[in-house]
């Protein structure tokens, strides 16, 4: 303790040396921490001008947060406030405790004195008062008797120097708050910009238009906001000079703190030791209880920005990862793209080019080919036919084909998709989002959020493209398929019109060019039209494959950016219901869909059995209507008059491609492989000893002679094969020994019995077909004879001999049930219970190859059906609909039969042009009856449906009349254009074949 300080020189040494010395250190801190922070802005400012932007924004991120882990780890003494650490030197200095007078201002009362303190006052003043008195009175009597006088005492204060300056002092803690909230705000808005830039920087972040002055743009339209280079410099460049502002407003601030604690100190020490402010107000506990107060209040402080400067920090990084995320993606879809490119233009596009130049050169050729003589011509379509048919073939159709089987692009998309959850791996498991962020206060107020950031990454980018671009849903090979059969129609147009020019005759009114040309320019027309469609398709996967992927980054990052957890969780569920299932609603829907279709079926079925039962009630209480017969019967002549006119009128490609009199190509031949499979096995069996019979069966015109051909092509390869075809009606034993010894070289038998013996001597075993053996009888009492012998010698010889038998079908049935005739065949196929997608199959093959195109008319009925109108606005749909409904009545009226679907095809063809044909739902309840026929005339349509031709002599055995009456009731049917005349017979007109049967079976005449 020291009592020779003046309060003078105590002031002094406050303003001038103490305090002093305080501002300095005090500013050399600020400078520091300045200078650090300056540095690292403009290091990363340095790195942002070089174009290193995401290195300089991860070096100053990576040193942030390598400051927040020291600041984390660094041991830091308790009750120790850092700033006031630094002034210690100059504490030291300052005498502990001072004793000084007190000021004559302690005694006397002061206008700003409370009450309590002028009562004080007063009590001091009258205690001096006193003391005076009694020194004086004192001093007077040592006067009287020698003695030296004494001075007044004099009223001293004790001043604990050191902790009244140390406890002031501490109200510099509000500056030292406010500096190190504004330096960790500006690191916070630093990191903020980081982040925004990264995620911006991609062009994934959209916002809305909004329109500005002299702007005009949709509302609601987006626009991408894409910062630049140039847009981050100046932003490092703006928080240099806050920096630098926020330096000179705190040095100045800082001053003026000081000032405001030198008047505070220069107060303190006139008032404490006195009763004004005892020496308990500055002890060392309540330094030491502010101090605490004050460091709690750091602690506190710094905590909220460590977390929240941490979690930005993780937040730059996240944005960072998923940009690497979004360029690696970007990265491996557009290679994925570039080879679908590759794939489409290699193998189907360049050559589908290629092919377009052999066309229009062939058409140019033809276009100069007007004066050459048809063998020139017929010459010329074999060249070009030859050099297109095998590029198409060798070229496009051949590597499709294997890229098919092989299932090479779909192995492409399955690798692409299977590969794409593997990309996310890098992604952190969790992300912490800021929510309500409020940097206006300091320190800030915000709340933190979890989220599963690597499964929702993950779901919506499977969601957008391992979704999209799975296998299935592509549906690769079937485009592939699709563009095979497309190339192989445009071989048919080709392969047809060329040929089919060769067939044309003086007597056509067509050209020969001319046939070839059209045919070309058909052709040409569809390789466009797929050429479109598979540049379509490319450019549709291309651009799918970017709008999903673009779509799914624009939705992370807008869940980034808006850094809203509720819409994060929200998304995860969304993407979560559609990755695992349809969810509840449309579960719902699907049930309702389900209940509702079948209460109107259940509807349909109670309306249809009360429409039944009423009818009964009503016919049975005589109400009902007499059936109008009238009404479904046609004018036979007007019916074959318009027929012939229809097919007349058609463009020559069509008229041959719908030929029915001619036999079958194989080109438009339907098979069964279930057909050809039971004939390879029963051959087998033959080969292995185990008797084999076969019998093909189906109505005339069904493609009976065309499946014989090729089961002689492919299964009969290694016996020779003998073919008898029972042209002529035969139906004597005599008959068809003669037929069949002649057919197998025999001279000496004259039975079935020599026959056979002939037969069982020969050691080669061969293959016979007997062709129409419907014609081995004829329809009387003891016209049998041929066939019973036929039969017996098949059984006779079935393990010499593999005999195959067709026939057709009303024949074989009568036969079944005469002679049992399914007996003697081990296998048996038909060849005219096509079903209805065979029977589109059939018309579309030989349609396709005319080149045109097709459009299909509804009827009034459908105009007005419920499910027609559905489909109205969507023109693809509609035709698929009409198509469908088409061929399934056709399929129903022809029964299965190829010769007499086309028939009703080509009824149905309202009109064409240059491009389409247009096809009228055909009314083919209108000719289901054939009127005026009496009992004898159905007779003799029956014995023509059972055995195929007969002559008039055989009609009459048949029927058991004179030849007479045969000739005139065959006269008769033939003038009415029911039959017409063969050289081996008459036979009935194939374009009435269905109504014949049709009123036979009525009548009961054949079942």
């Amino acid at each position: 303790m020291k009592s020779d300080y003046s309060r003078d020189t105590i002031l002094e040494q406050l303003r001038n040396e103490w305090l002093s010395e305080m501002k300095a250190k005090l500013e050399s801190g600020l400078e520091a921490e300045v200078q650090q922070l300056q540095d690292l802005l403009k290091q990363t400012q340095s790195g942002i001008e070089d174009g290193d932007i995401e290195k300089a924004l991860r070096k100053f991120t990576e040193k942030v947060q390598a400051d927040i882990e020291e600041e984390e780890t660094e041991d830091k003494p308790d009750n120790k406030i850092e700033w006031l650490e630094n002034l210690k030197p100059v504490l030291s200095q300052i005498q502990e405790e001072v004793v000084l007078p007190q000021q004559e201002s302690r005694f006397k009362s002061q206008a700003d004195d409370s009450g309590m303190t002028k009562i004080g006052k007063l009590f001091k003043r009258s205690a001096r008062g006193m003391q005076l008195g009694v020194n004086t009175t004192a001093n007077g009597v040592r006067k009287l008797f020698g003695g030296s006088e004494k001075k007044p005492p004099v009223w001293k204060q004790t001043i604990p120097l050191q902790f009244v300056v140390r406890i002031h002092l501490l109200r510099l803690d509000k500056w030292a708050r406010e500096w190190s909230n504004e330096v960790q705000k500006l690191k916070a808005e630093v990191l903020m910009e980081a982040d925004a830039w990264t995620l911006h920087s991609g062009g994934l972040i959209t916002y809305e238009k909004k329109e500005g002055a002299g702007e005009e743009s949709a509302p609601g339209e987006p626009a991408e906001i894409t910062p630049t280079q140039k847009d981050l410099e100046v932003f490092f460049q703006e928080a240099l000079q806050k920096l630098d502002q926020l330096k000179s407003v705190h040095t100045q601030k800082l001053q003026e703190h000081l000032q405001s604690v030198g008047d505070e100190i220069e107060y303190a020490v006139s008032l404490t030791g006195t009763f004004e402010r005892p020496v308990s107000e500055y002890t060392k506990t309540k330094i030491v209880h502010r101090q605490n107060s004050i460091q709690t209040r750091r602690q506190n402080d710094d905590k909220v920005w460590g977390e929240l400067l941490s979690v930005l920090v993780q937040r730059v990084f996240l944005s960072m990862k998923f940009m690497q995320l979004h360029e690696m993606v970007e990265e491996r879809t557009g290679g994925f793209s570039e080879a679908i490119t590759e794939f489409f233009e290699g193998h189907i596009e360049s050559p589908g080019k290629q092919l377009m130049e052999q066309l229009e050169e062939a058409i140019s050729i033809f276009d100069e080919s007007e004066d050459r003589t048809i063998k020139q011509v017929r010459q010329l379509s074999s060249e070009h036919l030859e050099k297109m048919i095998g590029f198409i073939d060798q070229q496009i159709l051949e590597p499709l084909g294997e890229f098919t089987e092989d299932a090479v692009l779909g192995t492409k998309f399955e690798r692409f998709t299977s590969a794409i959850p593997e990309w996310t791996n890098e992604q952190p498991e969790k992300a912490t989002l800021i929510e309500k962020l409020d940097l206006t206060h300091l320190p800030p107020g915000y709340e933190f959020e979890k989220v599963d950031w690597q499964v929702l990454v993950q779901r919506v980018i499977s969601n957008h493209l391992v979704k999209e671009f799975m296998p299935k849903e592509i549906k690769a090979e079937q485009f592939l398929m699709k563009v095979m059969q497309s190339l192989q129609e445009i071989s048919q147009i080709i392969y047809t019109n060329l040929e089919i020019a060769d067939e044309v005759k003086k007597s056509d009114e067509e050209e020969p060019i001319q046939v070839a040309r059209e045919g070309l320019e058909r052709a040409k027309t569809k390789l466009e039209e797929l050429q479109e469609d598979v540049r379509e398709q490319r450019e549709s996967l291309e651009g799918k494959l970017q709008e999903k992927q673009h779509a799914a980054f624009v939705k992370l990052a807008m869940l980034l950016e808006k850094q809203d957890v509720s819409e994060v969780r929200l998304a995860g569920a969304e993407y979560k219901a559609k990755q695992a299932a349809v969810d509840w609603k449309t579960k719902l829907q699907v049930w309702w869909a389900r209940v509702s279709e079948k209460g109107e079926l259940f509807g349909r079925f109670v309306w249809k059995k009360i429409k039944q039962y009423s009818e009964a009630v009503r016919k049975f209480l005589g109400f009902a209507e007499k059936e109008k017969l009238e009404g479904d019967k046609t004018d036979l002549a007007t019916f074959l008059s318009e027929t012939d006119e229809q097919i007349a009128g058609l463009p020559f490609i069509y008229r041959r491609l719908f030929d029915f009199n001619k036999e079958i190509d194989e080109r438009f031949y339907i098979r069964k492989p279930e057909q050809f499979d039971r004939f390879k096995k029963g051959y087998e069996l033959w080969q292995n000893n185990f008797p084999s019979t076969f019998a093909i069966v189906g109505e005339k015109g069904s493609g009976k002679s065309l499946f014989i051909s090729l089961l002689m092509e492919e299964v009969l390869t290694k016996h020779d094969v003998i073919e008898i075809n029972f042209e002529d009606t035969i139906w004597t034993a005599d008959e068809i020994t003669e037929q069949v010894s002649d057919a197998l070289k025999l001279d000496e038998t004259q039975s079935i019995e020599d026959l056979i013996a002939a037969i069982k001597r020969k050691k080669k075993r061969i293959v016979i077909i007997l062709e129409n053996i419907q014609n081995c009888y004829v329809r009387n009492i003891s016209g049998f004879e041929a066939m019973e012998q036929l039969l017996l010698l098949i059984s006779e010889t079935n393990k010499e001999i593999m005999w195959i038998a067709s026939t057709t079908r009303y024949g074989w049935l009568f036969l079944d049930k005469v002679l049992n005739i399914a007996d003697y065949f081990t296998h048996a196929v038909e060849t005219d219970n096509l079903n209805a997608q065979q029977i589109e199959e059939l018309i579309l093959k030989r349609h396709r190859a005319s080149g045109y195109q097709l459009k299909f008319l509804p009827d009034d009925a459908t105009k007005k059906s419920r499910n027609f109108r559905k489909l109205m606005d969507d023109e693809e749909k509609t035709q698929e609909y009409l198509q469908d409904r088409y061929f399934e009545k056709l399929a129903k009226l022809s029964e299965g039969n190829s010769s007499i679907a086309m028939i009703f095809w080509i009824r149905s063809i309202r009109e064409y042009d240059d491009s389409h044909f247009y096809i009228d739902p055909f009314d083919f309840t209108a000719i289901n009856r054939i009127d005026e026929l009496d009992s004898t005339e159905l007779f003799a349509l029956a014995a023509f449906v059972l055995h195929d031709s007969l002559m008039p002599e055989h009609l009459a055995k048949v029927l058991n009349q004179p030849l007479r009456d045969s000739k005139l009731l065959v006269s008769r049917l033939t003038s009415r254009s029911i039959l017409f005349k063969t050289e081996h017979g008459y036979m009935l007109n194939h374009l009435i074949y269905r109504q014949v049967v049709r009123v036979l079976k009525e009548a009961n005449f054949i079942h």
